[in-house]
């Protein structure tokens, strides 16, 4: 961890500063995400959770969704396809099925919401059936998801009475909100993470997110 390094050395060089980059395309998306995990990695360096890239062949993405019956988001696949790091400020799913989580339904990663949905009607229970958990959050049952056949992404809390909230448009959005935490905790600067990601995403996402 970085207790462990010369703070002459840090953040690490190459390490992006704390902020949305300017140019944000997918063609610039990628070097920006590969030098965040690089630095993340660097931060927790020899600990059993520190971030590896491990990109996944075109071969497994498949197989995946066959299992899932869907397509996955293209920027989730190009995620997995060109990084792999499921260990990050939050967790994010496996796409392999024996990973410790692996990207599957929300109603097999949270088997008990049949239970609480009993008295639902149709539409609700037909919205749950298609949600498929692709982050793990801090691991506390609480998951993102993408909506089968969507981009978009909601928030499962299972602490909360509605316990799906629309929270990001796509993928890449969340993917990008993610750096940011990572980069606050790289920079030991949680606050003006928290600030970056409220100005893009306003005070509400925030703090249902990270309250």
């Amino acid at each position: 961890m970085q207790d462990d390094l010369s703070t002459d050395h840090w953040p690490p060089p190459g390490c992006p500063d704390l902020c949305w980059p300017e140019q944000l395309s997918s063609e610039s998306r990628p070097a920006w995400y590969r030098a965040v995990i690089t630095a993340y990695a660097a931060l927790w360096e020899g600990h059993v959770s520190q971030a590896r890239f491990a990109p996944v062949s075109e071969a497994e993405l498949l197989d995946l969704e066959t299992r899932l019956s869907c397509s996955l988001p293209p920027a989730l696949k190009a995620y997995h396809r060109e990084f792999g790091a499921l260990s990050l400020a939050e967790k994010l799913c496996s796409v392999s099925p024996d990973g410790d989580t692996t990207i599957q339904p929300l109603l097999q990663a949270y088997p008990g919401i049949v239970d609480m949905l009993e008295h639902e009607d149709a539409q609700v229970l037909e919205l749950f059936e298609d949600m498929i958990v692709f982050g793990d959050y801090l691991g506390n049952g609480n998951m993102f998801c993408f909506l089968r056949g969507s981009n978009e992404v909601f928030y499962f809390d299972h602490d909360d009475g509605s316990m799906l909230s629309p929270f990001f448009t796509s993928v890449e959005e969340y993917l990008d909100a993610l750096m940011i935490r990572c980069l606050a905790e790289i920079h030991e600067n949680e606050e003006a993470g928290l600030d970056l990601l409220a100005q893009r995403h306003g005070t509400e996402l925030v703090r249902k997110w990270l309250y």
